[in-house]
């Protein structure tokens, strides 16, 4: 195809999440053929791993140097960077926005710069703060968002409805974009998992509960500990992997210490091979407080991991296999351990169900590059 369509996606950050790791991932599998990426993302004077990742995947990685938003006053600089940025880059028939309504202004400018193909897409249900006053912000300018943008997509149903509202998902007007993997990664392969279970000190009589996340509030690791303190007490011979950096790691290694758990506690940090750390686990935890479509949960599907995770604020459509399993926050760290320890912890091939419920990576990527074609 001698004209490409240049498409730009924009993330606030290229840290290790879900949004982020969702990116790589179908870049990656994008006919390059038929489509030129770039990646704009801002700046909170940070570098990170996923930067390369990006640009390895086929991307070109730009960044708005010396802009992040802390306050009102930021979006001047803001507006003014993203207008020299797209008076040298017009040439874009689509940007998509993976990110929540505080970067309406990215849409803003799309338009004044005439690219056609303008995406919001909805990866939460919440915003990433327990602040009241940036949350009426945030609400505010889901306003100038839906105006500025053309089209409306989201990893659930319920996340579409938080950014769009309720009207625009009854409608027909957002379409669900699946939180797809890479299942021949995280196919069960018993050579890996002894691989990896003997890196982090597990032997085979030892059940390996897991969790992926980064160390905040959202991923409520402190509800974790408690669930696995709880586990632990009625069957010693257990141990729990955290794959993940974040601001609340040192107070959860406290807590760990707290509770005697050190000798069957691992913190992995942040790793590039959770496919591979998946091997090693035996039962997958994802007690968050909220989530759009969680990405992790797919994965522990895909590794054929019995999961389990908070019912009522994370997406009964997270459920592709019936070895995900819902449990309330309202229950007790003990009623959650009692519920998990009495569940079939059988791990299951579920390639039939993740590929006919759309949620291969090579299918999402395809599906993404035909909507920007058409």
């Amino acid at each position: 195809m001698k004209n490409k369509v240049k498409v730009l996606l924009f993330v606030d950050r290229m840290r290790h999440g879900g949004i982020q790791q969702f990116l790589v991932e179908n870049v990656k599998h994008m006919d390059k053929s038929k489509v030129e990426i770039d990646v704009l993302t801002l700046d909170d004077g940070e570098t990170y791993p996923l930067e390369q990742a990006i640009q390895e995947a086929g991307a070109n990685y730009y960044k708005l140097k010396g802009i992040w938003i802390n306050k009102p006053t930021d979006y001047f600089k803001y507006g003014k960077a993203l207008d020299d940025f797209f008076s040298k880059h017009s040439d874009y028939k689509v940007v998509h926005m993976n990110a929540s309504s505080k970067n309406f202004i990215l849409l803003k400018y799309a338009k004044k710069y005439n690219i056609p193909v303008r995406i919001a897409h909805s990866h939460n249900i919440d915003f990433q703060t327990k602040n009241s006053i940036k949350k009426l912000i945030g609400n505010l300018l889901k306003i100038p968002m839906k105006k500025y943008a053309t089209d409306y997509f989201a990893c659930s149903y319920l996340a579409g409805e938080w950014l769009f509202g309720k009207k625009n998902v009854a409608k027909g007007k957002v379409k669900v974009i699946h939180n797809a993997v890479d299942y021949k990664n995280f196919k069960y392969d018993e050579k890996i998992r002894k691989e990896m279970r003997k890196e982090f000190n597990i032997n085979e009589k030892e059940i390996l509960f897991g969790h992926v996340g980064r160390f905040t509030n959202q991923k409520n690791h402190t509800f974790l500990i408690d669930i696995f303190n709880e586990i632990h007490k009625q069957n010693k011979n257990t141990k729990l992997i955290m794959v993940g950096i974040g601001e609340k790691e040192p107070e959860i290694k406290d807590k760990v210490k707290s509770l005697g758990l050190e000798d069957c506690t691992v913190f992995a940090g942040f790793r590039k091979d959770v496919n591979k750390i998946m091997q090693a686990m035996d039962v997958f935890l994802l007690p968050s407080l909220y989530e759009g479509l969680p990405v992790v949960g797919v994965e522990a599907q895909a590794a054929g991991l019995p999961s389990f995770t908070s019912e009522g604020v994370v997406t009964k459509e997270v459920q592709i296999t019936d070895a995900m399993n819902f449990i309330s926050l309202d229950k007790s760290a003990n009623e959650w351990a009692s519920i998990i320890l009495n569940s079939d912890l059988s791990r299951k091939d579920a390639k039939k169900e993740i590929k006919s419920a759309g949620y291969f990576i090579e299918d999402s990527a395809n599906e993404l590059v035909n909507f920007y074609l058409k």
